[in-house]
């Protein structure tokens, strides 16, 4: 098992939030620096430690070590995202 860190940049367009690809660190320090550089791009950025064994596809709870602009609530906006 291993910790993944995510970056999670959104953008706001015609009245929806797009989320963006994530982007996946191997390290806390690297996303979140990451996350910054995004900030002064992006509506919004949400970094998040996740708990994962991909081999077994079990992953934990997310838990958000920061947060820039305007991330939205999951259970209260649905979010698209881009392919």
């Amino acid at each position: 098992m291993g910790t993944l860190y995510v970056v999670q940049a959104f953008h706001e367009a015609g009245g929806d939030v797009i989320a963006d690809k994530p982007i996946l660190h191997g390290m806390e320090n690297l996303a979140l620096t990451r996350a910054e550089m995004l900030a002064g791009e992006r509506d919004g950025v949400l970094v998040y430690a996740q708990t994962a064994n991909v081999d077994r596809d079990e992953y934990s709870q997310p838990v958000i070590l920061a947060t820039y602009g305007h991330v939205p609530h999951p259970e209260q906006q649905s979010l698209r995202q881009l392919r």
